[in-house]
């Protein structure tokens, strides 16, 4: 007859009651917002001003991860190119939603990869804005490196996102688990 390890299994045991046990807070504590779109026309750019007035569609999803903070997830597609792809955090911080979000882009029809970093704004009742982006692109062909900034405005065409929302429901469940 064989020897039966004890050990392992009340380890395996324990590991599976911790996995069990962790704390509903900590699992739902994201709640998804809604997704949105905005019209982003471009007022300053460095690297061709030419741009000035031209406009783009930013859609986008934003998630509340608890008191005034929250996250960003979202893309810019233009015709003939490859997408933008975005996501940053921010702040709510009176009525101002404060945003900082990477982006990338690898172009379709060039060795250029860009990178940058975005600063948006936006009034939480109408969730319209601005926005500055400091840009860093790289040709792989030519090794070659360039940097820009563009600024502009954000007008939402899209469904409003409503960015307080209550946790009522939540707490009361939460409340409710506690007193067990």
């Amino acid at each position: 007859m064989e020897k039966v390890h004890f050990l392992p299994v009340v380890l395996a045991l324990l590991v599976v009651l911790v996995l069990n046990s962790v704390d509903a807070r900590a699992v739902s504590s994201v709640n998804y917002l809604g997704r949105t779109t905005w019209t982003g026309t471009i007022t300053d750019d460095s690297d061709n001003p030419a741009n000035i007035g031209d406009t783009f569609t930013l859609t986008g999803g934003i998630s509340r991860v608890g008191d005034e903070f929250y996250l960003f997830q979202g893309y810019v597609t233009l015709p003939d190119d490859g997408p933008f792809i975005m996501s940053g955090s921010g702040a709510l911080i009176g009525s101002t939603l404060y945003l900082t979000i990477s982006e990338s882009q690898k172009h379709t029809d060039s060795a250029w990869r860009d990178s940058g970093v975005m600063h948006v704004s936006l009034d939480k009742a109408t969730m319209n804005g601005n926005f500055f982006d400091i840009a860093l692109s790289f040709n792989s062909t030519t090794r070659m490196f360039d940097q820009g900034f563009t600024a502009g405005t954000l007008s939402r065409t899209g469904a409003t996102v409503p960015l307080s929302t209550t946790l009522a429901p939540q707490q009361l469940l939460l409340r409710e688990e506690e007193d067990r």
